[in-house]
């Protein structure tokens, strides 16, 4: 019942090539030991890959955010100087000037327009001279020191 089987050794074959030889003689662990060499070193390079690439994405961003605060406050300074131009043709207080809606100079000047109508007509620029004060220059007409001077004499009976 049991049979016996002759274990059957594998016949080399040698060539008269003598390179053959060599690659059959490899010596493993020393492949091994230099792939795993090359294994750390590109693990090594590929993580200071990653940090460098980080690093320039950090500075990215960084500047992503510089440019975008510098277009914010861009655009409020032109906002503000529409405001200033459009209060000063229609004669607006800088207080006045700061209450003005919009974002463009044709919306800054129609609330501009409506504020005036709702305030009123604007106070004129240059006030109406005053008659009473002053030097007077017409003829016939008495100030106020001949017209104290007649009360005087109009009491003494003069």
């Amino acid at each position: 019942m049991s049979e016996e089987v002759d274990p059957v050794e594998p016949e080399i074959v040698e060539s008269a090539e003598p390179s053959e030889p060599a690659q059959a003689e490899t010596d493993w662990k020393a492949e091994a030991r230099k792939w795993e060499k090359l294994a750390k070193e590109n693990k090594l390079a590929a993580a200071s890959l990653k940090a460098l690439e980080d690093a320039q994405k950090s500075e990215q961003q960084r500047l992503e955010e510089r440019a975008a605060q510098a277009e914010s406050r861009a655009a409020a300074l032109e906002l503000d100087a529409n405001r200033a131009i459009v209060a000063l043709e229609k004669g607006l207080t800088a207080a006045q000037a700061k209450r003005l809606v919009g974002s463009t100079p044709e919306e800054l000047a129609a609330d501009a327009d409506q504020l005036l109508i709702d305030l009123g007509k604007p106070a004129p620029k240059n006030p109406a001279a005053d008659p009473s004060q002053g030097a007077k220059a017409a003829v016939g007409t008495r100030g106020p020191a001949e017209e104290f001077a007649d009360i005087i004499r109009a009491k003494r009976g003069a």
